[in-house]
């Protein structure tokens, strides 16, 4: 049978004119979008090709600009911090100091100290188990007035004075009442501070602040009116009769103890009272201490006193500074120098002072240790030296600082050959400390 070939032919699809499908009307853009879609394409490649090149004269400006002001800026920053710091080393000796030195209170041509005057008590309260009869004598602190002449006036022990009660109290000691001054056309009394004794034990002289005469005056009647005294402390510690107080042996440790304690506290108060420029050694004072009369108090219970009067001795660190040079220092000697640890130097009374230690004119004293002698300089004027010039002329600078050793540079910034010209802008460090280094 003839095989049928039309089986195995496909035949093509296809489409009449009426299948092809038709675009949407409604999303197709007019003639009018049509042109205007156009105009803008047309813009777009035409503002494109502008944009084409790699710089325009545009960027060019911007960038000259920026880096003019960035070269602007970066020139201020190096001018800020132009300078030059100079590290300097002054010339500087260590002696063994073990000296006796001798200073005097009025005298200017010789090394002179000032007085701050000592008087402080302290007292503990420990039990009473002993009864006993006590007669204590009064005591105060009074002001001596001399207006009577220009010279002074000695008066001797045991000198009287007189309230207007009629009580006596003395003074323990001789003293010599200074004359009068003149001062802008006024005559000024001369005056003397010391302590006054009640003549006789009992409660009666305990007394506030007063006026005294002198009985032994009253013969002269000039010299009886212009010798006179003020309290300056009322008088108190007058008794007579029995009390409670402690042992022996409890009181006299008490007071031991009591005399440890003051002298701290006199030293740390001492020590607030030193003018500036001065110093104060720890040794540099003479004190009397004297045990007061136990007072009784409730419940069996005594109060152990101790009072010590007398003065500390300062020096202005500058003149002190200057002994030291004169007696230790052979090379550059006359040039100014400074002893950054002359407080440390121990400090030693040759002799206690006789009599009142406030009243003292002269005192012997040594002092033993290392000092660091260490010569100044004047700071402001090697800067203005420098000012200015070349680095290379550093060591001529040096030559007119005799007491500086050498010197070591840094200039900023690295590359300057020349000191600032602004004195100011050259900083000193002192490689020996942190001194005021000015000649005086």
């Amino acid at each position: 049978m003839a095989k049928n070939v039309f089986h195995d032919i496909v035949a093509k699809e296809r489409r009449t004119i009426r299948e092809v499908p038709l675009p949407n009307r409604k999303n197709q853009p007019t003639v009018e979008e049509n042109s205007v879609l156009y105009e803008r394409e047309t813009e777009e490649t035409f503002e494109t090709a502008e944009e084409t090149p790699l710089f325009s004269w545009r960027k060019i400006i911007l960038w000259g600009v920026a880096i003019f002001f960035v070269g602007l800026l970066g020139f201020s920053l190096i001018s800020s911090f132009t300078g030059a710091t100079v590290t300097v080393t002054p010339k500087s000796t260590t002696v063994q100091l073990s000296s006796e030195f001798t200073a005097s209170k009025n005298d200017p041509t010789k090394l002179q100290f000032q007085i701050l005057p000592i008087d402080e008590t302290e007292e503990v309260v420990i039990p009473a188990d002993t009864t006993r009869k006590v007669q204590e004598k009064a005591k105060g602190t009074i002001v001596i007035y001399n207006n009577f002449s220009d010279k002074p006036q000695r008066l001797v022990k045991n000198t009287r004075f007189e309230t207007k009660a009629g009580l006596i109290f003395r003074v323990d000691s001789s003293i010599t009442v200074p004359g009068r001054t003149i001062k802008d056309g006024r005559k000024i009394p001369g005056s003397l501070e010391t302590t006054v004794i009640a003549d006789s034990p009992g409660v009666e002289y305990n007394i506030p602040l007063s006026d005294f005469t002198v009985p032994g005056f009253k013969t002269d009647p000039g010299r009886f009116a212009g010798f006179y005294a003020r309290s300056k402390t009322p008088m108190t510690g007058g008794f007579e009769g029995t009390i409670k107080i402690p042992s022996d042996s409890a009181l006299k440790s008490a007071q031991i103890a009591l005399q440890d304690t003051l002298k701290k506290k006199i030293a740390k108060a001492e020590q607030a009272l030193v003018p500036d420029g001065f110093i104060l050694f720890p040794g540099a004072f003479a004190v009397k201490s004297e045990s007061l009369q136990p007072q009784e108090r409730e419940g069996n219970l005594s109060a152990v006193r101790v009072r010590m009067t007398g003065a500390s001795y300062v020096f202005k660190e500058e003149d002190l500074t200057k002994a030291i040079e004169v007696a230790e220092v052979t090379s550059f000697k006359d040039l100014p120098v400074q002893i950054p640890n002359i407080a440390s130097l121990l400090f030693e009374l040759t002799e206690l002072p006789t009599g009142n230690p406030a009243e003292v004119k002269t005192i012997r004293f040594t002092l033993k240790g290392s000092a660091n002698i260490v010569w100044l300089y004047d700071g402001e004027k090697l800067k203005t030296a420098l000012a200015g010039k070349q680095k290379k002329a550093l060591l001529g600078v040096l030559a007119g600082f005799p007491t500086i050793e050498k010197a070591d540079l840094v200039i900023r910034p690295f590359w300057s050959g020349s000191f600032p010209s602004n004195p100011q802008k050259i900083k000193l460090v002192d490689a020996k400390g942190a001194f005021n280094q000015k000649i005086p």
